[in-house]
């Protein structure tokens, strides 16, 4: 499994479904526990634990990881009882995948038309960061 792939995979998936900072952060820290274990197939966390692990309560940890299976970037079987931990497995990005048509947009001086500063060579793009 490849981190690199992994990252951008829930980054352009976070484009389409917009994911909640809850979500990001579960699956973000599965990914450090999956690393911290050396990567294995299932990964066993306790409820209780990963609610304080990620300050978050039990109802938003169990529609996290929901809305991360239903995007296919993890899947888990839930606990229960005494002593029984969920088991989550991070699941590898389908190799089929297409990029987002904003990322595949490309601008030459010619087509920057009504732009600021266009003259001066800069590209406005709407972000607080230009």
């Amino acid at each position: 499994m490849n981190l690199f792939d992994l990252l951008a995979n829930f980054w352009r998936l976070d484009e389409q479904k917009n994911f909640s900072g809850n979500e990001t952060r579960l699956y973000f820290f599965l990914i450090h526990i999956a690393n911290r274990s050396f990567w294995p197939e299932w990964i066993e966390f306790a409820d209780k634990r990963m609610v304080a692990n990620a300050n978050i309560s039990l109802q938003v940890l169990k529609s996290a990881r929901e809305r991360l299976q239903e995007a296919e970037l993890l899947d888990f079987v839930p606990g229960g009882g005494f002593r029984v931990k969920t088991k989550y497995r991070i699941l590898t990005p389908k190799s089929n995948l297409k990029h987002s048509p904003s990322l595949l947009n490309t601008k030459d001086k010619d087509s920057n038309i009504n732009s600021y500063g266009k003259k001066k060579g800069f590209v406005h793009t709407g972000s607080d960061f230009d």
